[in-house]
């Protein structure tokens, strides 16, 4: 049956606009990320135990699906880009995104394993060596940038829903083959990223349809799985677990129910504030970590030890110190380069007409 409401995501008119729910959603799960490893930071700095509900129901539970969200968006926004198809236009999408993915990784995974080294006697965990992390065992978030170059590698735009749904089932397939089957030998680092989160970034692909997106995401159906995967997330997660089917089952009804969310519930209200937030999400993401880390650092020197002092620093550090950061850099193309590096080298070649 054909749908008569307006499709306000449709490939066509909107192909060069920004998609409200992507933003949403990618605000949403950088928040998550940011709260995450500042939890996270607080357990390896001894204030939680790592055993206690309180640590294991909300860490294990967030990182089964914060990260797949942004596979996600990732995935729909680069299914969703009006190019030409072809070994060459592939070519050209690779290089483009090394640039784009690739500068902000280096730069910002050197400057973590600095201030590591710089400040090992308060890290709450050790640098590790610069170029294994650099190429094969990235770190954390920033090992996210290195997956997702990867995968722009290796999945091709595709042409027509078939070919989606195929590209969705063939991951889906690897995911579970992955999951399920035990290995006699180690997996590398980065095929094990890319057999993780490929899943999920085909489902991305496969949303950038639009009969794809009526067909299959329901809101009553998202209410009931989402109510479903927090029951099983509460029996399941309140102790340590480490089970790749529990995460992939438990992180598949979530991706699921808040796609749908996102998808069929941001309103132009919220679509248009996060809009207007989602410049910031790349220089939150990347920073995020250095900055609670120095400011941590900073404080313990000071004498400051108390938990609610650094809860209260470092969510201010992990939001404001980007945002400050990235404002600066706007102002001079060799700083923006940092993060954004299509956009610097347009920064500089404006400054240059206005000499």
């Amino acid at each position: 049956m054909k749908s008569t409401r307006k499709d306000k995501w449709s490939m066509g008119a909107q192909a060069n606009s920004r998609v409200q729910w992507v933003d949403a959603m990618k605000l949403f799960a950088c928040v998550l990320v940011v709260l995450g490893h500042l939890y996270m930071s607080f357990m390896a700095a001894g204030w939680i135990s790592e055993s206690s509900i309180y640590y294991c129901l909300p860490i294990q539970t967030v990182y089964t699906f914060h990260v797949p969200l942004f596979f996600v968006c990732s995935g729909f926004l680069y299914q969703r880009k009006r190019t030409e198809y072809g070994i060459q236009a592939q070519v050209t999408s690779i290089k483009e995104k090394a640039v784009s993915l690739g500068v902000p990784y280096v730069v910002f995974t050197s400057i973590t394993l600095g201030l590591k080294t710089l400040f090992s006697d308060v890290v709450n965990s050790q640098a590790t060596p610069f170029l294994q992390t650099l190429f094969f065992e990235p770190i954390a978030p920033y090992w996210y940038l290195y997956t997702l170059f990867l995968l722009f590698c290796v999945i091709p735009r595709q042409r027509t829903q078939t070919s989606l749904v195929r590209l969705f089932a063939i991951c889906f397939i690897f995911k579970t083959v992955y999951v399920f089957v035990p290995l006699s030998w180690s997996v590398p680092d980065a095929v094990g990223k890319v057999l993780t989160n490929a899943v999920w970034f085909a489902w991305g692909m496969l949303l950038s349809d639009q009969s794809v997106r009526e067909r299959f995401l329901k809101i009553r159906a998202a209410i009931i799985v989402i109510a479903l995967a927090i029951v099983l997330s509460m029996l399941v997660y309140s102790k340590p677990d480490t089970s790749k089917v529990t995460q992939f089952f438990i992180a598949s009804l979530y991706v699921y129910a808040l796609t749908s969310v996102f998808v069929l519930l941001t309103g132009p209200g919220v679509g248009k504030w996060a809009a207007s937030l989602s410049k910031y999400f790349l220089p939150v993401y990347v920073l995020h970590t250095i900055a609670a880390a120095g400011i941590r650092s900073v404080a313990i020197r000071l004498g400051i030890v108390g938990l609610p002092a650094h809860i209260i620093l470092g969510v201010l550090a992990s939001f404001i110190i980007p945002v400050v950061v990235y404002e600066i850099a706007c102002r001079r193309w060799w700083l923006l380069f940092w993060f954004e590096p299509k956009n610097a080298l347009r920064l500089r070649d404006m400054e240059k007409t206005h000499v």
